[in-house]
C-alpha cells in the first residue's frame, strides 16, 4: 500500500515538475476568447510578464478573468502580484474610474464570458493540473519564496508614502468623483447596460456562449440566429474616462446657477483661470473651467473663460473649444486620426507593452473602423515629440513610439497596399509655448505636440 502511495505522489510530481523549472518558459499565448463583440482583442501578454495594472485589468475582464485558477502556474504568478503591494495602487486608482467599472460590467454581458466559467464544469484537465500541483513541493516553494521577496516586505512597509496611492488619495477628496459616480446611468455605456437585460436575444447569446452551434443545427438555424447573432446585443465598451459637464470645484459654477434666476445676484469672487486668490506665481488651480452660462437678458451665447494659467501659458485655446471631429475612412481621399502621446504611451516609453489601457483601446477602434471599411490604399503612421529634452532623443522617441503603433496595428490584421512609418521628432510642433514655463506648466502646454498620427487613404470603390 506505501509503495502504491510513493508510486501515485511521483508520478503527480514528474506530471507537474515542467510547470516549475527554476527558469520556465513563458507561457504559450492563449488564443482570443471568442463573443467579446465590439472590441479587438487586446495583445495577451505572458502571466510572468504582467504588471499590476495589466493584473487589474484582466480581472476586471470577465471572458478571461478566470485563467488564473483554471492553471496552476498561472494561480503562481497571480498570488506573485496581489502580494505585491503595487497592486494596492493599481487596483485604487483603476477603482475610482467609473469607465472601468462600465467596462467590467459589459463584460459580464459578453457570451465569452459564459465560455470562460463554463470551462471549470467541462474541461476535467483543470482538476488534473490542480491535482498533480497539490502533491509538487516545488509549487509550495515558489509561492512561499515569492511572498517572503524582500523587496515585498520593504514595499508594504512604504506603502503609505507610495506616489500613486496618495495621488488616488487626494482623489478622493475631489467631489466631481463622486458626481461622476452618479452620472454614469447617463453615460451611453450605463444606459447600453440598462436597456439589455429587455432583450430576449442577450439571453439567447448568453446560451450560445455554452453550446456547440452543430447542437442546434447550425449558427444559421432557427435557434442558432436567435444564440448566435450577427449583431451585438451589447457591444464591449473600452476603459475610457467618464466625463462631466460642469466642475463641482470651479466658483464660476455656482455663479452660473444663480444667473439663470432673474434678478438674483451674480457678483461672486472672479478666480482668474481657476486660480485662488489670483496669488502671482501660485500653482494654477488643477481643474478645467467650464462655459459660463447667460445670465437674465444676456446673450444666449456661451463663452469659455481662459485655459488654465491664461492664455499666455496656453495658446492652445482654439483647439480645445473646437470638438474634433469623428474620424471615417473616405474612399480614395486620405483621413488623419491623431491620438496624443500621453494617452498612448507611458511617460518616455514606445514599445507595444508599453500601450496604455486607453491607447490600446483608441488603436481597436481605428482597426475596427479600417476593418468595417475594407480594402485600404496606404496608411501612413507618424511620431511628433515636444521640444522638452534633446532633438535627437525626441527623433529616437517618435520614430519608435510610430513603428510600434504600426506593429500593433498589423498585429490585429490590418493591411494596405503601402504601410509606412515615420518620426519627425520635435520639428512639427502644433502649439509654441514659453520655453521658460515652469517644468510642469510647461510639460502641460507642449501636450499636443506629443502625438502620434495615422493617415488612412481608402480603396477607391
Amino acid at each position: 500500500m506505501q509503495i502504491k502511495s510513493l508510486v501515485v505522489a511521483v508520478a503527480a510530481t514528474l506530471f507537474s515538475a515542467p510547470l516549475f523549472a527554476q527558469a520556465p518558459a513563458a507561457p504559450a499565448t492563449q488564443p482570443a476568447m471568442q463573443g467579446t463583440i465590439g472590441l479587438a482583442a487586446e495583445a495577451e501578454v505572458p502571466p510572468a510578464s504582467r504588471s499590476a495594472d495589466q493584473w487589474v485589468a484582466r480581472m476586471a475582464d470577465f471572458t478571461k478573468n478566470s485563467q488564473a485558477f483554471k492553471d496552476p502556474e498561472v494561480f503562481a504568478y497571480w498570488m506573485n502580484a496581489m502580494t505585491d503591494p503595487a497592486m494596492v495602487a493599481a487596483m485604487t486608482e483603476a477603482g475610482l474610474e467609473p469607465g472601468n467599472w462600465l467596462h467590467m460590467m459589459t463584460t459580464m454581458l459578453q457570451p465569452a464570458a459564459m465560455t470562460n466559467y463554463a470551462q471549470f464544469m467541462m474541461d476535467p484537465m483543470i482538476y488534473a493540473r490542480w491535482g498533480g500541483a497539490m502533491v509538487n513541493p516545488m509549487w509550495y516553494t515558489k509561492l512561499a519564496t515569492d511572498m517572503a521577496n524582500p523587496r515585498k516586505i520593504m514595499g508594504w512597509m512604504m506603502l503609505p508614502m507610495d506616489q500613486r496611492l496618495m495621488q488616488a488619495s487626494m482623489k478622493m477628496l475631489d467631489p466631481n468623483l463622486y458626481l461622476k459616480f452618479m452620472m454614469m446611468p447617463t453615460d451611453p455605456r450605463g444606459m447600453a447596460l440598462m436597456f439589455a437585460p429587455m432583450n430576449p436575444q442577450l439571453y439567447g447569446s448568453m446560451m450560445g456562449g455554452l453550446v456547440n452551434p452543430q447542437l442546434v443545427g447550425g449558427a444559421n438555424s432557427t435557434w442558432g440566429t436567435f444564440m448566435y447573432p450577427t449583431q451585438p446585443v451589447i457591444s464591449l465598451q473600452p476603459r475610457a474616462p467618464l466625463e462631466l459637464p460642469i466642475n463641482l470645484l470651479d466658483p464660476k459654477t455656482y455663479g452660473n446657477v444663480l444667473n439663470i434666476i432673474p434678478g438674483m445676484p451674480t457678483g461672486l469672487p472672479s478666480f482668474t483661470g481657476g486660480q485662488a486668490g489670483a496669488v502671482p506665481g501660485a500653482a494654477p488651480f488643477p481643474f478645467n473651467m467650464i462655459p459660463s452660462m447667460p445670465g437674465a437678458g444676456q446673450s444666449a451665447a456661451l463663452t469659455l473663460p481662459a485655459p488654465v494659467g491664461g492664455a499666455a501659458v496656453n495658446p492652445y485655446l482654439a483647439s480645445q473649444q473646437a470638438a474634433p471631429a469623428a474620424f471615417a475612412v473616405k474612399a480614395g481621399a486620405a483621413s488623419t486620426l491623431s491620438l496624443g502621446g500621453d494617452a498612448l504611451f507611458r511617460t518616455g516609453k514606445s514599445s507595444i507593452k508599453d500601450l496604455t489601457p486607453e491607447g490600446r483601446a483608441k488603436l481597436d477602434d481605428l482597426v475596427a473602423k479600417i476593418k468595417a471599411f475594407g480594402a485600404i490604399d496606404s496608411i501612413k503612421v507618424t511620431g511628433h515629440a515636444d521640444k522638452m529634452g534633446k532633438a535627437s532623443a525626441n527623433q529616437k522617441l517618435s520614430v519608435a513610439r510610430a513603428k510600434s503603433v504600426s506593429a500593433y496595428l498589423k498585429s490585429k490584421g490590418v493591411k494596405a497596399k503601402t504601410f509606412t512609418s515615420s518620426g519627425m521628432g520635435d520639428t512639427k510642433p502644433v502649439v509654441d509655448c514659453d520655453m521658460n514655463l515652469a517644468k510642469e506648466a510647461l510639460k502641460t502646454c507642449l501636450a499636443p505636440n506629443r502625438r502620434v498620427e495615422i493617415e488612412v487613404t481608402g480603396a477607391k470603390k
